[in-house]
């Protein structure tokens, strides 16, 4: 029968710089370690725990020493390996750049205005440091993430929902000549492909309703003194089974999808939508089929339409009729094109 240690060992293995921290907390204590109650803590052989002591008297100078007579490894003079600056590799700084940048999307947010200055010390530092490219640096491109139009308007609508307070605003629809004012009881508030959305009960009619932030005429928001006894809303559940931020009334429903066996490898390394294993109703070297509890909506559509030809939606029926008039809407697009002449 095998011991905690057993699994200690195998099963929560430890990365180099947490072995380390684990040998300092030990060895900060002052009493000598024994080298099993190392391995033990450290979850290692006692060749890594040694390459290990070896590695953080080279990196840090830390003055670890084994004492025979103690019987036990040991500082042999006062250490901290928390005060000592950390050697850091290059994909150690390509994803700190990377962690900075997406922190800096919300510095201009009232809410995160206590870390505000902590994000501008990293960046800071960061730059200062690093200025010149690593190896890893010059092969890697990170996504840029844009700031779009109503992030100003997150702070107010935020303390709204907080305070459970009715907000009203100007709001004009893509493609409309003129606003409409809106009372709104909001609920929360939801990113969706770098755009925010407020999340809603509007007062007249009482129905939730999605707002994009970007569609609120710039200086109309406000608070209202209108009391508003909003019905409970679980933001969670609600949106657990749909894609995208739009507001539905119906359930999700089974939806089977078909890929080649290549497209299928790619669908469960990056799937648009979680399933189970159980979910998978064929996987062979010719095709992978998969079936998904989802709501049907337009974010569905244009989802599966945005696959092209890598996926055929089996069913339900009234789901590929709806692919079949967005490619045939999309085809007609060019129809009246001239066609390209050889050259």
């Amino acid at each position: 029968m095998h011991d905690a240690g057993f699994f200690h060992f195998y099963f929560m293995p430890f990365s180099q710089s947490q072995r380390f921290q684990a040998i300092n907390e030990q060895l900060r204590r002052g009493a000598a370690v024994r080298t099993a109650d190392l391995m033990k803590h450290c979850s290692v052989a006692e060749r890594t725990l040694k390459e290990d002591i070896a590695r953080m008297r080279e990196r840090y100078a830390a003055p670890i020493q084994y004492d025979r007579r103690r019987g036990g490894y040991c500082y042999t003079q006062s250490f901290d390996l928390k005060t000592v600056e950390i050697e850091l590799t290059d994909q150690d700084v390509a994803a700190l750049k990377n962690a900075v940048a997406t922190l800096n999307q919300f510095r201009d947010l009232a809410v995160f205005s206590d870390f505000r200055g902590t994000v501008e010390k990293i960046e800071q530092a960061v730059r200062f440091r690093f200025s010149q490219p690593t190896q890893s640096q010059a092969h890697i491109i990170f996504e840029a993430v844009p700031s779009g139009r109503g992030h100003a308007l997150l702070d107010v609508v935020l303390a709204a929902c907080l305070q459970k307070q009715v907000i009203e605003f100007q709001y004009q629809k893509y493609g409309e000549s003129e606003s409409r004012l809106r009372t709104v009881f909001p609920h929360l508030l939801k990113e969706h492909r770098n755009r925010w959305y407020i999340i809603g009960y509007e007062l007249d009619p009482p129905q939730l309703r999605v707002f994009g932030l970007d569609r609120v005429v710039t200086g109309t928001l406000k608070r209202s003194e209108l009391s508003f006894d909003s019905p409970r809303f679980d933001a969670e559940a609600y949106f657990r089974p749909a894609l995208g931020v739009a507001v539905y009334d119906h359930p999700a429903e089974e939806v089977v999808l078909s890929f080649s066996h290549r497209e299928g490898l790619r669908f469960r390394a990056q799937p648009f939508y979680p399933f189970r294993e159980e979910d998978i109703l064929l996987d062979t070297p010719e095709e992978f089929r998969v079936r998904l509890s989802i709501i049907i909506n337009q974010e569905l559509v244009f989802e599966l339409a945005r696959l092209g030809d890598s996926v055929r939606v089996l069913s339900p029926p009234a789901l590929i009729d709806s692919l079949r008039q967005f490619h045939r809407r999309a085809g007609q697009q060019y129809e009246a094109l001239p066609p390209d002449k050889p050259s």
